[in-house]
Protein backbone atom coordinates (compact mmCIF):
# COMPACT_ATOMS: atom_id res chain seq x y z
CA UNK A 1 0.00 0.00 0.00
CA UNK A 2 2.93 2.55 0.74
CA UNK A 3 4.30 1.27 -2.18
CA UNK A 4 1.70 2.74 -5.05
CA UNK A 5 0.81 5.64 -2.28
CA UNK A 6 4.51 6.74 -3.24
CA UNK A 7 4.58 6.05 -6.52
CA UNK A 8 1.04 8.09 -7.15
CA UNK A 9 2.74 10.63 -5.54
CA UNK A 10 5.70 10.70 -7.71
CA UNK A 11 3.84 10.72 -10.56
CA UNK A 12 1.47 13.32 -9.39
CA UNK A 13 4.83 15.66 -8.88
CA UNK A 14 6.02 14.56 -11.84
CA UNK A 15 2.74 15.83 -13.86
CA UNK A 16 3.00 18.65 -11.70
CA UNK A 17 6.47 19.41 -12.60
CA UNK A 18 5.72 19.59 -16.51
CA UNK A 19 3.83 22.86 -15.75
CA UNK A 20 5.55 26.08 -16.62
CA UNK A 21 6.71 27.50 -13.05
CA UNK A 22 7.42 30.84 -14.35
CA UNK A 23 5.09 32.58 -11.63
CA UNK A 24 7.08 30.43 -9.05
CA UNK A 25 10.21 31.87 -10.02
CA UNK A 26 9.13 35.29 -11.14
CA UNK A 27 7.54 36.43 -7.87
CA UNK A 28 10.03 34.38 -5.03
CA UNK A 29 11.01 36.27 -2.18
CA UNK A 30 13.32 39.11 -3.39
CA UNK A 31 16.71 40.22 -2.23
CA UNK A 32 15.80 43.69 -1.42
CA UNK A 33 19.28 45.00 -0.62
CA UNK A 34 21.36 43.34 -3.54
CA UNK A 35 18.58 44.71 -5.55
CA UNK A 36 19.72 48.00 -4.09
CA UNK A 37 23.30 47.71 -4.45
CA UNK A 38 23.08 46.99 -8.41
CA UNK A 39 21.23 50.77 -8.77
CA UNK A 40 23.73 52.14 -6.37
CA UNK A 41 26.17 50.71 -9.24
CA UNK A 42 24.53 51.27 -11.87
CA UNK A 43 24.12 54.92 -10.58
CA UNK A 44 28.06 55.20 -10.03
CA UNK A 45 28.42 53.99 -13.72
CA UNK A 46 25.36 56.47 -15.20
CA UNK A 47 27.69 58.19 -17.57
CA UNK A 48 28.83 54.92 -19.33
CA UNK A 49 25.34 54.40 -19.74
CA UNK A 50 24.78 57.75 -21.54
CA UNK A 51 27.86 57.28 -23.30
CA UNK A 52 26.57 54.37 -25.03
CA UNK A 53 23.27 56.03 -25.84
CA UNK A 54 25.05 59.42 -27.17
CA UNK A 55 27.35 56.84 -29.61
CA UNK A 56 23.82 55.35 -31.24
CA UNK A 57 22.68 58.93 -31.37
CA UNK A 58 25.87 59.88 -32.67
CA UNK A 59 26.10 56.95 -35.54
CA UNK A 60 22.42 57.92 -36.93
CA UNK A 61 23.23 61.54 -36.96
CA UNK A 62 26.27 60.76 -39.47
CA UNK A 63 23.91 58.23 -41.18
CA UNK A 64 20.88 61.23 -41.49
CA UNK A 65 23.85 63.70 -43.07
CA UNK A 66 24.66 60.50 -45.69
CA UNK A 67 21.54 60.06 -46.58
CA UNK A 68 20.88 60.67 -50.25
CA UNK A 69 17.25 60.62 -50.25
CA UNK A 70 13.84 61.35 -48.50
CA UNK A 71 12.80 57.97 -47.82
CA UNK A 72 16.56 57.28 -46.26
CA UNK A 73 16.20 60.27 -44.28
CA UNK A 74 13.02 59.45 -42.57
CA UNK A 75 14.17 55.84 -41.87
CA UNK A 76 17.02 57.70 -39.68
CA UNK A 77 14.77 60.50 -38.17
CA UNK A 78 12.45 58.05 -36.67
CA UNK A 79 15.16 56.12 -35.18
CA UNK A 80 16.69 59.52 -33.90
CA UNK A 81 13.27 59.96 -32.37
CA UNK A 82 13.32 56.57 -30.47
CA UNK A 83 16.60 57.17 -29.72
CA UNK A 84 15.58 60.95 -27.77
CA UNK A 85 12.01 59.85 -27.21
CA UNK A 86 12.99 58.63 -23.44
CA UNK A 87 16.36 60.60 -23.10
CA UNK A 88 15.80 64.79 -24.47
CA UNK A 89 12.34 65.88 -25.06
CA UNK A 90 13.60 69.18 -27.20
CA UNK A 91 15.54 67.06 -29.33
CA UNK A 92 12.56 64.34 -29.52
CA UNK A 93 10.48 66.90 -30.49
CA UNK A 94 12.75 68.22 -33.28
CA UNK A 95 12.85 64.91 -34.84
CA UNK A 96 9.28 64.27 -34.58
CA UNK A 97 9.01 67.68 -36.80
CA UNK A 98 11.77 66.24 -38.92
CA UNK A 99 9.32 62.46 -39.44
CA UNK A 100 6.06 65.12 -40.08
CA UNK A 101 8.32 67.30 -42.75
CA UNK A 102 9.62 64.35 -44.57
CA UNK A 103 6.76 62.50 -44.33
CA UNK A 104 4.45 65.01 -46.17
CA UNK A 105 6.85 65.45 -48.90
CA UNK A 106 6.86 62.09 -49.57
CA UNK A 107 2.74 61.87 -49.25
CA UNK A 108 2.57 59.40 -46.30
CA UNK A 109 -0.55 60.65 -44.88
CA UNK A 110 0.01 58.37 -42.20
CA UNK A 111 2.99 59.13 -41.19
CA UNK A 112 2.14 62.57 -40.61
CA UNK A 113 -0.68 61.76 -38.68
CA UNK A 114 1.25 59.32 -36.19
CA UNK A 115 4.12 62.02 -35.82
CA UNK A 116 1.62 64.11 -35.01
CA UNK A 117 0.50 62.21 -32.38
CA UNK A 118 3.69 60.88 -31.05
CA UNK A 119 4.66 64.77 -30.59
CA UNK A 120 1.49 65.44 -28.65
CA UNK A 121 2.16 62.98 -26.47
CA UNK A 122 5.76 64.35 -25.70
CA UNK A 123 4.51 67.56 -25.29
CA UNK A 124 1.79 65.78 -22.32
CA UNK A 125 4.48 64.37 -20.47
CA UNK A 126 6.09 67.29 -20.09
CA UNK A 127 3.16 69.53 -19.20
CA UNK A 128 2.20 71.25 -22.65
CA UNK A 129 -1.22 70.38 -23.14
CA UNK A 130 -2.48 73.30 -25.13
CA UNK A 131 0.79 72.33 -28.04
CA UNK A 132 -0.64 68.73 -27.47
CA UNK A 133 -4.37 69.41 -27.83
CA UNK A 134 -3.45 71.37 -31.06
CA UNK A 135 -1.70 68.65 -32.71
CA UNK A 136 -3.84 65.90 -31.95
CA UNK A 137 -6.75 68.11 -33.26
CA UNK A 138 -5.04 67.98 -36.38
CA UNK A 139 -4.87 64.45 -37.57
CA UNK A 140 -6.69 63.18 -39.87
CA UNK A 141 -7.68 59.51 -37.99
CA UNK A 142 -9.48 58.51 -40.89
CA UNK A 143 -5.38 57.50 -43.02
CA UNK A 144 -4.23 55.96 -39.61
CA UNK A 145 -3.76 52.06 -39.08
CA UNK A 146 -5.29 50.29 -36.13
CA UNK A 147 -1.73 50.08 -34.55
CA UNK A 148 -1.41 54.00 -35.40
CA UNK A 149 -4.64 54.95 -34.57
CA UNK A 150 -4.00 53.19 -31.07
CA UNK A 151 -1.40 55.35 -30.51
CA UNK A 152 -3.11 58.44 -31.36
CA UNK A 153 -5.92 57.79 -28.98
CA UNK A 154 -3.13 56.70 -26.42
CA UNK A 155 -2.18 60.21 -26.64
CA UNK A 156 -5.55 61.33 -26.11
CA UNK A 157 -6.35 59.34 -23.37
CA UNK A 158 -2.92 60.41 -21.38
CA UNK A 159 -3.54 64.16 -22.15
CA UNK A 160 -7.17 64.18 -20.43
CA UNK A 161 -5.60 61.92 -17.75
CA UNK A 162 -3.22 64.82 -16.52
CA UNK A 163 -5.56 67.49 -17.40
CA UNK A 164 -8.25 65.55 -14.61
CA UNK A 165 -5.73 65.26 -12.34
CA UNK A 166 -3.94 68.66 -12.22
CA UNK A 167 -7.55 70.06 -12.46
CA UNK A 168 -9.04 72.47 -9.21
CA UNK A 169 -12.39 71.99 -10.18
CA UNK A 170 -14.51 68.78 -9.59
CA UNK A 171 -17.01 69.26 -12.19
CA UNK A 172 -14.14 69.67 -14.67
CA UNK A 173 -11.98 66.52 -13.64
CA UNK A 174 -14.82 64.30 -13.99
CA UNK A 175 -15.55 65.54 -17.33
CA UNK A 176 -11.95 64.73 -18.34
CA UNK A 177 -11.69 61.45 -16.60
CA UNK A 178 -14.87 60.85 -18.66
CA UNK A 179 -13.02 61.30 -21.44
CA UNK A 180 -9.68 59.21 -20.54
CA UNK A 181 -11.83 55.90 -19.67
CA UNK A 182 -13.82 56.90 -23.04
CA UNK A 183 -10.33 56.99 -25.20
CA UNK A 184 -8.92 53.98 -23.22
CA UNK A 185 -11.71 52.31 -24.64
CA UNK A 186 -10.69 53.25 -28.02
CA UNK A 187 -6.94 51.99 -27.58
CA UNK A 188 -8.19 48.85 -26.71
CA UNK A 189 -10.67 48.27 -29.39
CA UNK A 190 -7.91 48.52 -32.27
CA UNK A 191 -4.37 47.78 -30.40
CA UNK A 192 -3.11 44.76 -31.23
CA UNK A 193 -3.56 42.31 -28.30
CA UNK A 194 -0.12 41.53 -26.81
CA UNK A 195 0.92 45.29 -27.57
CA UNK A 196 2.81 47.22 -25.24
CA UNK A 197 -1.04 49.77 -25.47
CA UNK A 198 -2.94 46.51 -25.36
CA UNK A 199 -1.25 45.55 -21.95
CA UNK A 200 -1.11 48.16 -19.68
CA UNK A 201 -4.62 49.51 -20.56
CA UNK A 202 -5.52 45.50 -19.80
CA UNK A 203 -4.21 45.84 -16.33
CA UNK A 204 -5.24 48.90 -15.09
CA UNK A 205 -9.02 47.51 -16.49
CA UNK A 206 -8.34 44.37 -14.18
CA UNK A 207 -7.11 46.29 -11.31
CA UNK A 208 -9.96 48.80 -11.63
CA UNK A 209 -12.16 45.66 -11.07
CA UNK A 210 -9.86 44.25 -8.09
CA UNK A 211 -9.29 41.09 -10.18
CA UNK A 212 -5.31 41.10 -9.40
CA UNK A 213 -4.45 37.83 -9.81
CA UNK A 214 -6.01 38.15 -13.85
CA UNK A 215 -3.51 41.49 -14.01
CA UNK A 216 -0.36 39.24 -12.67
CA UNK A 217 -1.07 36.84 -15.36
CA UNK A 218 -1.25 39.48 -18.07
CA UNK A 219 1.71 41.21 -15.96
CA UNK A 220 3.76 37.52 -16.55
CA UNK A 221 3.10 37.48 -20.65
CA UNK A 222 3.85 40.57 -21.21
CA UNK A 223 7.54 39.99 -18.91
CA UNK A 224 7.90 37.20 -20.73
CA UNK A 225 7.46 39.02 -24.09
CA UNK A 226 10.09 41.88 -23.84
CA UNK A 227 13.77 41.30 -23.31
CA UNK A 228 15.58 41.76 -19.94
CA UNK A 229 17.29 44.81 -19.31
CA UNK A 230 15.65 46.77 -22.07
CA UNK A 231 13.28 50.06 -21.51
CA UNK A 232 10.50 48.01 -22.08
CA UNK A 233 11.40 45.39 -19.70
CA UNK A 234 11.56 48.28 -17.49
CA UNK A 235 7.76 49.55 -18.58
CA UNK A 236 6.34 46.17 -17.85
CA UNK A 237 8.27 45.87 -14.38
CA UNK A 238 6.69 48.97 -13.28
CA UNK A 239 2.96 47.72 -14.07
CA UNK A 240 3.75 44.96 -12.22
CA UNK A 241 4.48 46.84 -9.21
CA UNK A 242 1.17 48.26 -9.47
CA UNK A 243 -0.66 45.42 -9.04
CA UNK A 244 1.20 44.48 -6.03
CA UNK A 245 0.84 48.11 -4.44
CA UNK A 246 -2.67 47.08 -5.02
CA UNK A 247 -2.28 44.25 -3.28
CA UNK A 248 -0.44 45.76 -0.32
CA UNK A 249 2.42 43.72 -1.24
CA UNK A 250 5.65 45.51 -0.17
CA UNK A 251 8.45 43.47 -1.04
CA UNK A 252 7.04 42.72 -4.15
CA UNK A 253 6.44 46.37 -4.92
CA UNK A 254 9.76 47.42 -3.62
CA UNK A 255 11.12 45.02 -5.93
CA UNK A 256 9.56 45.66 -9.16
CA UNK A 257 9.80 49.32 -8.99
CA UNK A 258 13.94 48.45 -8.25
CA UNK A 259 13.63 46.35 -11.38
CA UNK A 260 11.82 48.96 -13.19
CA UNK A 261 14.74 51.86 -11.94
CA UNK A 262 17.52 49.55 -12.83
CA UNK A 263 16.44 48.81 -16.31
CA UNK A 264 15.92 52.67 -16.85
CA UNK A 265 19.51 53.29 -15.57
CA UNK A 266 21.40 51.03 -17.44
CA UNK A 267 19.11 52.11 -20.90
CA UNK A 268 20.30 56.06 -20.04
CA UNK A 269 16.57 56.85 -19.58
CA UNK A 270 16.13 60.25 -18.45
CA UNK A 271 12.11 60.24 -18.34
CA UNK A 272 12.57 58.55 -14.60
CA UNK A 273 9.59 57.63 -12.51
CA UNK A 274 10.07 54.45 -10.99
CA UNK A 275 13.03 55.47 -9.09
CA UNK A 276 11.16 58.43 -7.18
CA UNK A 277 8.42 56.29 -6.22
CA UNK A 278 11.16 53.50 -4.59
CA UNK A 279 13.06 56.27 -3.26
CA UNK A 280 9.69 57.35 -1.29
CA UNK A 281 9.35 53.81 -0.15
CA UNK A 282 12.76 53.65 1.02
CA UNK A 283 11.87 56.48 3.22
CA UNK A 284 9.01 54.67 4.89
CA UNK A 285 11.65 51.65 5.49
CA UNK A 286 14.11 54.02 7.16
CA UNK A 287 16.55 54.16 4.53
CA UNK A 288 16.64 57.85 4.21
CA UNK A 289 20.60 58.26 2.60
CA UNK A 290 19.80 55.89 0.34
CA UNK A 291 16.42 57.54 -0.57
CA UNK A 292 17.91 60.95 -0.39
CA UNK A 293 20.71 59.79 -3.04
CA UNK A 294 17.64 58.58 -5.89
CA UNK A 295 16.07 61.51 -5.33
CA UNK A 296 19.08 64.13 -6.25
CA UNK A 297 19.96 61.55 -9.24
CA UNK A 298 16.17 61.37 -10.59
CA UNK A 299 16.31 65.18 -10.33
CA UNK A 300 19.25 65.71 -12.58
CA UNK A 301 18.13 63.25 -14.81
CA UNK A 302 14.95 64.47 -15.17
CA UNK A 303 16.06 68.14 -15.91
CA UNK A 304 17.59 66.91 -19.06
CA UNK A 305 15.02 64.68 -19.87
CA UNK A 306 13.02 68.43 -19.65
CA UNK A 307 14.16 71.12 -18.05
CA UNK A 308 10.97 71.82 -15.52
CA UNK A 309 10.05 68.96 -13.60
CA UNK A 310 6.32 67.99 -13.82
CA UNK A 311 4.41 67.76 -10.98
CA UNK A 312 4.13 64.49 -9.68
CA UNK A 313 8.16 64.51 -9.69
CA UNK A 314 8.21 67.92 -7.55
CA UNK A 315 5.76 65.67 -5.10
CA UNK A 316 7.69 63.08 -4.71
CA UNK A 317 11.06 64.78 -4.30
CA UNK A 318 9.44 67.15 -1.95
CA UNK A 319 7.99 64.31 0.24
CA UNK A 320 11.32 62.32 0.44
CA UNK A 321 12.94 66.07 1.33
CA UNK A 322 10.61 66.53 3.77
CA UNK A 323 10.77 62.92 5.39
CA UNK A 324 14.76 63.27 4.90
CA UNK A 325 14.76 66.45 7.23
CA UNK A 326 12.14 65.36 9.78
CA UNK A 327 14.26 62.05 10.40
CA UNK A 328 17.52 64.41 10.48
CA UNK A 329 15.94 67.09 13.22
CA UNK A 330 14.34 63.49 14.67
CA UNK A 331 18.16 62.72 15.06
CA UNK A 332 19.33 65.94 16.06
CA UNK A 333 16.98 66.12 18.90
CA UNK A 334 18.03 62.60 19.98
CA UNK A 335 21.89 63.63 20.15
CA UNK A 336 21.03 66.59 21.72
CA UNK A 337 18.85 64.85 24.50
CA UNK A 338 21.49 62.35 24.62
CA UNK A 339 24.58 65.38 24.97
CA UNK A 340 22.88 66.99 27.64
CA UNK A 341 22.11 63.85 29.53
CA UNK A 342 26.11 63.07 29.34
CA UNK A 343 26.71 66.68 30.73
CA UNK A 344 24.55 66.13 33.41
CA UNK A 345 25.76 62.69 34.24
CA UNK A 346 29.75 64.02 33.90
CA UNK A 347 28.55 67.15 35.95
CA UNK A 348 27.30 65.14 38.95
CA UNK A 349 30.49 63.11 38.83
CA UNK A 350 32.29 66.09 38.90
CA UNK A 351 30.20 67.15 41.32
CA UNK A 352 30.78 64.38 43.68
CA UNK A 353 34.31 64.09 43.28
CA UNK A 354 34.63 67.72 43.86
CA UNK A 355 32.98 67.03 47.53
CA UNK A 356 35.07 64.25 47.87
CA UNK A 357 38.55 66.67 47.70
CA UNK A 358 36.97 69.26 50.15
CA UNK A 359 35.90 66.98 53.07
CA UNK A 360 39.00 64.87 52.35
CA UNK A 361 41.05 67.71 54.84
CA UNK A 362 38.58 67.97 57.35
CA UNK A 363 38.87 64.06 58.05
CA UNK A 364 42.79 64.40 58.32
CA UNK A 365 42.86 67.08 60.52
CA UNK A 366 40.22 65.25 63.07
CA UNK A 367 42.87 62.22 62.69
Amino acid sequence: MRAILYWGLTVILTFIGTFPLSAQRIDEEPNLEALYQQIDDAIDHSSQYVAQRLSKIGNARDMLQGASSNEEQLAVAEQLFELYKPFKNDSALYFADLCISLSDSLKLKNKVGLYRSLKAYQCSISGMYVEALDLLKGVDKQVLSNEELAKYYATWMHVYGELGSYSQQSSRREYYFGLQDSYRDSVLAVAVEGSEEFLHLKMDVLCARQLYQDALAVSEKWLSEVTDGTHENAYAAFYRSVVYDKLSNSQQLRYWLGKSALDDIKCAVNDQASLFMLAERLCDDGDFDRAYRYVRFCESCNRKFSPQLRNYQVRYAVNVYNMAYQNAQASYSRLLIVACVAAVLLMAVLGYFVLRLRRQPKQSKRN
